[in-house]
């Protein structure tokens, strides 16, 4: 069995912080574990500390980011970081492949009984030293999650030294927590394990795992 990869820590939101506009991570209730590698887990809320949120918001602003991006105008998804793709359990309906899409279609068929529209994972990949390496890690942590749990995500790639940021390479999963059949997700049931406090151990034992078994 391989060695662990771990890497420098990447920046992680305190769930003690002020809601801030500016930083989306600070929407989210994070780490109920606690995180010192970079291994990043919180769940989006329709609400949190008072703040309405929204599954597209919060992914929109994942994949637009810098200081020039208009955040009031979501109404085109043109995204600017180093790569995004959705992906989706084997009988998903292959329009959810736009994340736009997806997003949409999160907030639309949320249960009025249920506080989490998203599953959200930060993975540390500031040992790798290929872009291209380091997306399929991501990637295929996703795909692996499809198989077993039968749940989306958007995969987004941030570089933060392309824009000067003092931030190690790392990878974001926003996690649609719904088990995804060909019914899609106004039928689907949630996989409430992973909106909930547990649900940080298990994603962070899958992420271990999937790392033994990478190059």
């Amino acid at each position: 069995m391989a060695a662990k990869k771990r890497s420098p820590q990447a920046k992680t939101a305190k769930s003690s912080q002020k809601v801030s506009e500016q930083n989306p991570l600070t929407w989210l209730y994070t780490n109920p574990q606690g995180s010192s590698d970079g291994f990043t887990f919180g769940v989006l809320r329709k609400t949190f500390r008072g703040r309405e949120n929204s599954a597209h918001e919060f992914g929109w602003r994942k994949c637009h980011v810098g200081t020039h991006i208009d955040v009031s105008d979501r109404s085109v998804w043109s995204p600017n970081v180093e790569k995004v793709e959705v992906v989706l359990p084997a009988k998903a309906d292959d329009l959810l492949r736009d994340p736009d899409v997806l997003l949409r279609q999160a907030d639309e068929f949320v249960s009025p009984t249920e506080a989490g529209l998203l599953t959200y994972v930060t993975l540390p990949l500031g040992d790798m030293d290929r872009l291209h390496t380091a997306w399929e890690r991501a990637r295929s942590y996703a795909v692996s999650l499809a198989s077993s749990r039968k749940v989306a995500s958007v995969v987004v790639l941030h570089s933060p030294g392309a824009i000067g940021a003092p931030y190690p390479l790392h990878a974001h999963l926003c996690i649609v927590p719904k088990v995804l059949t060909g019914l899609g997700l106004a039928h689907g049931a949630y996989d409430q394990e992973l909106l909930h406090d547990g649900g940080q151990d298990i994603l962070r034992e899958l992420w271990e795992d999937h790392l033994d078994k990478c190059p």
